[in-house]
């Protein structure tokens, strides 16, 4: 049996904040802001994802991750 496979993304911001600088584009309750909007945590399981898109446009970026895989069990 395969357990779900859930991964979560953490990205920060340097300067502004998530809630001035981009907006939560689907995902529902899977993407969330905290630490007064300067982290996002996005996650992905078996069904859907999440994500999210700058509110202004950018030449080019950087976004730092980390992305725990689960392995199988029986």
């Amino acid at each position: 049996m395969l357990v779900g496979i859930v991964i979560s993304t953490m990205v920060a911001t340097c300067a502004g904040s998530f809630y001035q600088d981009f907006d939560l584009t689907w995902g529902g309750d899977r993407a969330k802001i905290f630490n007064g909007g300067q982290l996002l945590s996005l996650s992905l399981d078996k069904v859907s994802g999440s994500g999210f898109k700058s509110k202004k446009e950018y030449l080019f970026g950087r976004i730092d991750m980390s992305a725990p895989l689960l392995t199988r069990t029986k």
